[in-house]
């Protein structure tokens, strides 16, 4: 990514932004973060259809699981671990949950210094406070109230086998292990680890396509359950005098007007379709982002004018060969590749497998970058701006 002009986005931030979005979940609005379960999956619990594929006794367990992610209340502390790029980083999450929409969570700040991060979920109303005097960001959450009741269930169990592994003592508490492996090749994605009695996430490992660990978090202490107080969940979030402008999620008719505006597809390859869009500043440039979910796993796509370059990109980044331009694309979490189209620059960053976002890239716009297509930046730029608050 180029330095210089509106294309200043340099790889720390994609970066940055993406291990907050594992650390703190404020990439999927909606979501009970600290309850471990991905957003995607809340849009449902009340049945799951059988599947010869699958362990009854595994699916039963998701459904409780996610039952406790929607209306538990619970207050713990979360070992967070991350290895990938820059090598191996880990923190603490303190949370204290009363409903999938009212949460708090204490972070410190990925990555750098632990200056301390606050989440503050209360309904549709979200809000992030980076250290003291640093950046805020306040937002209102998508209601995703025209997807199917079991949709995003349905779409994980569609993709993925859950297999139960056995039972372990975690906590003082008996827990049961879940498989969870992608369809098409057996691969091991994740492990669920969870409380056989209450349906609480325990435990949460990811694994890279060499089957190590990638991602783990984990409670090293929880109260289950727990009824929290107005001062847990009424914390004051506050931010620096040079706080940026805040990142504004795109209502559900804004989501679909602007993913067409900007050629962007409503579904995927490998099962994503478009849960979610943001608008966000970084780097000095106006980004749009748009969040595509399997049910398990969320992607991000970034869409912003500039021209890429290798030193604006992790050290890995190696050259591929997409349908129609020259890309790059990198290993280690978070996974992603990068590419051009015309004058704006698209990048994919998640943790799906390589293997996967490539064909995602595949089906999304590819163009040489060419002088004569200012007519096509600028409406981007136009949009982008009369979204901005």
């Amino acid at each position: 990514m180029k330095d210089g002009g509106p294309g200043r986005w340099r790889w720390p931030a994609v970066a940055a932004l993406a291990l907050a979005m594992t650390l703190a979940g404020t990439a999927a609005p909606g979501g009970a973060a600290g309850s471990l379960v991905p957003s995607g999956a809340l849009n449902g619990a009340s049945a799951i259809p059988g599947d010869p594929g699958n362990d009854p006794a595994a699916e039963s367990l998701m459904v409780l699981t996610l039952q406790a992610a929607r209306s538990g209340g619970y207050a713990g502390t979360l070992s967070v671990t991350v290895n990938g790029q820059g090598g191996t980083r880990s923190g603490e999450l303190r949370i204290v949950h009363a409903d999938a929409g009212h949460l708090v969570i204490e972070a410190p700040d990925p990555p750098g210094p632990a200056s301390g991060s606050l989440l503050v979920q209360a309904g549709q109303s979200r809000s992030v406070g980076h250290g003291p005097g640093g950046s805020i960001n306040r937002g209102q959450t998508v209601v995703a109230d025209d997807v199917e009741p079991d949709g995003s269930l349905q779409q994980m169990l569609g993709k993925y086998r859950v297999l139960l592994e056995g039972g372990v003592r975690v906590l003082q508490r008996d827990a049961k292990v879940v498989r969870i492996e992608r369809r098409t090749d057996h691969r091991l994605v994740e492990r669920w680890t969870i409380d056989a009695t209450t349906g609480l996430l325990l435990r949460r490992e990811s694994y890279d396509a060499g089957g190590r660990v990638e991602r783990s978090i984990a409670f090293t202490e929880v109260q289950d359950p727990y009824v929290p107080t107005v001062e847990d969940l009424h914390r004051p979030v506050q931010g620096g005098p040079s706080s940026p402008a805040p990142q504004r999620w795109l209502t559900a008719g804004e989501l679909s007007r602007g993913a067409k505006a900007l050629g962007m597809p409503e579904t995927l390859p490998a099962s994503y379709r478009l849960e979610s869009g943001a608008i966000l500043k970084a780097g000095g440039a106006s980004v749009v982002q748009f969040v595509y979910t399997d049910g398990l796993e969320d992607v991000s796509l970034f869409a912003q004018p500039g021209t890429m370059a290798r030193s604006g990109l992790p050290a890995s980044a190696r050259e591929v060969h997409l349908r129609k331009v020259a890309g790059l694309a990198w290993d280690g979490f978070p996974r992603g590749v990068a590419w051009q189209d015309g004058q704006r620059m698209l990048t994919l960053v998640g943790a799906s497998f390589t293997d996967e976002l490539t064909q995602m890239a595949n089906v999304l716009p590819q163009a040489p970058l060419r002088r004569s297509l200012r007519q096509r930046v600028g409406h981007l730029l136009g949009w982008v701006k009369g979204q901005l608050p």
